[in-house]
């Protein structure tokens, strides 16, 4: 649980430069510029005082909006069959909501599954990518060194998504295991550690 507090941590920025990210997502509405924090940043601010050593990184949180932009078009727009077990408001969520919640869950399973996967590089997430993985779904390149492995992740989220329609679920009716996302990141076949993601996502103010 630890990890997912951690998560949290990282997305806590609501006056940290993300709002020009935001504002240039696919489809996201303009935001007039203001002294307050944005729509987007309040979203992301969970609302609980860190302790020093779990203070929010601006740069990874930059990284995912940014990298949400650029690859995550279909996410933003997408209605997985599981998405209300991990986000209830998702359904009537601002394109704002909506990229807040994918990078606390890309955030959350970065914590969830660190070391776990053989062969992996850390991306500045901390989400283990292998280069056979990367190189399947097209990430070569300036994408496969360690400042862009994070486009890399949501560009596998996107269409691992979009192809089954699911975050997380097993495939009852094939041979493959897993659908959606688990079937590249170990720790969404773990029931337990859907739970805690869920968890943590489900208390955000975005997925209100």
């Amino acid at each position: 649980m630890r990890t997912i507090m951690a998560a949290g941590a990282i997305l806590a920025l609501a006056a940290c430069g993300i709002e020009s990210a935001a504002r240039n997502a696919t489809s996201a509405p303009t935001i007039a510029a203001s002294t307050r924090p944005s729509p987007l940043g309040r979203a992301l601010h969970p609302g609980r005082a860190e302790p020093p050593s779990q203070q929010p990184d601006p740069e990874w949180t930059e990284a995912a909006m940014a990298a949400l932009n650029a690859e995550g078009v279909t996410l933003l727009s997408s209605m997985p069959s599981d998405v209300l077990q991990y986000c209830p408001g998702y359904a009537r969520a601002t394109r704002e909501n909506r990229a807040a919640f994918w990078a606390g869950l890309i955030g959350s399973i970065a914590g969830e599954g660190r070391g776990k996967a053989e062969g992996a590089e850390k991306a500045p997430a901390l989400v283990q990518i292998t280069n056979p993985l990367a190189r399947a779904h097209g990430c070569s390149g300036s994408m496969l060194s360690d400042g862009d492995r994070l486009r890399c992740a949501v560009r596998i989220l996107d269409r691992s998504i979009a192809r089954d329609n699911a975050i997380a679920a097993p495939d009852t009716a094939g041979k493959r295991g897993w659908l959606g996302a688990a079937r590249e990141w170990l720790p969404l076949r773990s029931a337990q550690r859907r739970a805690d993601i869920a968890g943590f996502t489900r208390s955000q103010r975005y997925c209100r």
